[in-house]
């Protein structure tokens, strides 16, 4: 029989789903403060 192929956890969350929450909470805080940095020197 075939095994199915597991693939090791990402090094820094645990799991990708935790990862990829991280990764998009951070591009929203950097749309976030480059949207109030705009308004503040425009």
């Amino acid at each position: 029989m075939i095994e199915p192929h597991h693939e090791p956890p990402p090094p820094l969350m645990g799991t990708w789903p935790k990862l990829y929450a991280a990764v998009l909470g951070a591009l929203l805080l950097c749309i976030i403060l480059l949207r109030l940095f705009s308004r503040m020197f425009s």
